[in-house]
């Protein structure tokens, strides 16, 4: 292998590094969103919150985005909004 050929590997892998993003864990943010609020484990996992969450959000993951939509996750899952209403009153 040529030196020439041994740089352009290496920019090459570079390259497809580069080009890979985290993707967020929008379980996670929710959880962590419900945590802030004062829900516990115990709550979502009777409501199966996270798994609807994850199913119904279209967002960009952030935490802020994730509280800003609650409400209208909450008043799309009836069981969900009566567990839920006391941690997210606004």
């Amino acid at each position: 292998m040529s030196w020439f050929d041994k740089v352009k590997s290496l920019w090459s892998s570079n390259e497809a590094v580069e080009e890979l993003e985290p993707t967020p864990n929008i379980g996670d943010a929710f959880v962590n969103v419900c945590s802030a609020n004062g829900l516990g484990e115990k709550v979502l996992d009777q409501t199966n919150a996270i798994e609807l969450f994850e199913q119904w959000y279209e967002g960009d993951g952030s935490e802020e985005d994730i509280l800003n939509c609650m409400r209208d996750f909450m008043r799309d899952h009836p069981r969900v909004n009566a567990k839920f209403q006391r941690a997210f009153k606004r």
